[in-house]
């Protein structure tokens, strides 16, 4: 037994096994009964033809009966409507592809097949299939080139300016794209030739966008693409910023005896005491020094980058300063003439020392002594050329000697080491000052063959 639904005299013819039996009780069916010439109206006034109209509306009633939705909490006619107009256009879109092949069918120069011919009808959309799938398959450029080139008509020049290529790559894209197709074309109809390809022209321009929302996706991909290169741009900026890398390296040092003076390109200014080594590291926001051996005086110029500097397990880093930093043979000394710097050791990072003038600190193999005031002047005696000494023991004074003097100093006995010497000398005048220790002490001295120089006891 078959069932037959009229609406305003439309017949809905429907098998049994479709019908639900509950249908009288569906929302959208009562509304459909109540609201058809509404909803044809509706479909009407959007696309023209009523004749139209009332069969999509009748498509809608055959869809509702066939595969009834969910309950839908919304109104019922709101949601015929939009059914309605979703099913107008895609019958609207399936009419004009066909219609289109239609047309191309009936200008074929090659074929004198009648329009109506069903069997060259099926080809025609076979090969029409096939040819939107190798479209499909092209590279989204490629693809743009060809469709607006080849479908849209559009000369090649024109192709190139809209999208900022070069005419040659426009020519290459062509290549690319009908060396993918021409082959699908013989395959299906036995003939690879542009002409061919020309009665395909309008059943693709039914399928595919208009030259200007080709364009429009064309200017979108772009804005899309500057906005990613930005964010990457940013993104690699940030990166490099949070890495700081070193753009330059330096290496300066001094030779026993030698003193030497350094000014850096942000105007910090470094002064190395004798046999002293040091090695610059310029970074992007930070300025990294490292004291291989000997002693250095830096007087920092304020940036937007810290400067630190690392002797011997020890990390210095300065806070607004004029400080001074020497290895010792097991650890670091460090002292400030001028603001502040914070002083760490390595193997406890966690604890950190603040020096500030006047002071300074021993770290003895990475352990920290007391901090002590100092008498400044005396400190930074070497960076005048000057040796100070007061109430100092000659052992002392003379391992201070031995730094500025390559032939060695020796002291021959513990009553001769624990002489006392004061006064202030000149680096430069090392040799006079050792010649004139016997009129201030009790000691003599004796120069080998070498120039070693050994001091003992009157």
């Amino acid at each position: 037994m078959l069932t037959i639904l009229i609406y305003n005299n439309i017949p809905c013819l429907l098998k049994p096994c479709h019908v639900n039996h509950d249908l009288h009780r569906s929302p959208l069916l009562v509304a459909l009964t109540r609201h058809y010439d509404e909803l044809v109206e509706h479909v009407r006034r959007r696309f023209g033809d009523k004749s139209f109209a009332r069969e999509v509306v009748n498509d809608v009633c055959v869809q509702l009966l066939e595969n009834p939705p969910p309950e839908n909490k919304g109104t019922p006619l709101a949601l015929l409507r939009h059914i309605s107009t979703c099913r107008a256009i895609d019958r609207y879109r399936a009419d004009a592809a066909r219609n289109a092949w239609l047309e191309s069918v009936a200008i074929m120069p090659d074929t004198q097949i009648h329009m109506h011919d069903g069997e060259s009808i099926l080809c025609g959309m076979q090969t029409l299939e096939a040819l939107q799938r190798a479209v499909e398959r092209l590279p989204s450029r490629c693809r743009e080139v060809f469709l607006l080139h080849k479908i849209q008509e559009m000369p090649q020049q024109e192709v190139a300016e809209k999208l900022g290529i070069s005419r040659k790559m426009v020519g290459k894209h062509l290549m690319r794209a009908m060396t993918a197709i021409m082959p699908l074309m013989a395959q299906c109809t036995g003939v690879a030739c542009e002409s061919t390809l020309a009665t395909m022209r309008l059943p693709l321009l039914a399928l595919y966008p208009a030259q200007n929302d080709i364009l429009n996706a064309v200017a979108k991909r772009r804005r899309i693409q500057r906005m990613a290169t930005m964010a990457t741009f940013c993104i690699a900026i940030g990166a490099i910023w949070i890495v700081d890398p070193a753009y330059r390296t330096e290496h300066i040092a001094t030779s026993t005896g030698e003193r030497s003076s350094w000014t850096m390109d942000d105007g910090s200014e470094i002064q190395l005491n004798t046999d002293s080594a040091l090695t610059i590291k310029s970074h992007l926001r930070s300025r990294r020094l490292i004291l291989d051996k000997g002693e250095v005086a830096f007087k920092v110029a304020h940036t937007y980058r810290s400067f630190v500097v690392q002797a011997n397990h020890v990390t210095i880093t300065d806070i607004g300063t004029e400080f001074n930093v020497r290895n010792l043979p097991a650890g670091v000394r460090v002292t400030v003439l001028k603001g502040a710097v914070q002083v760490t050791s390595n193997q406890q990072a966690a604890v950190a020392k603040i020096i500030t003038a006047n002071q300074q600190i021993d770290y003895d193999d990475a352990t920290p002594a007391a901090i002590k005031s100092v008498d400044t002047n005396q400190a930074a005696a070497w960076q005048r050329g000057k040796l100070v000494f007061d109430g100092t023991s000659l052992r002392q004074a003379v391992d201070e000697m031995q730094r500025y003097r390559r032939a060695s100093i020796s002291l021959r006995g513990e009553r001769v080491a624990k002489l006392r010497l004061s006064g202030e000398y000149s680096i430069n005048g090392l040799e006079n000052l050792i010649d004139a220790l016997p009129a201030a002490l009790p000691v003599k001295i004796h120069r080998g063959a070498a120039d070693d120089v050994t001091i003992s006891m009157k």
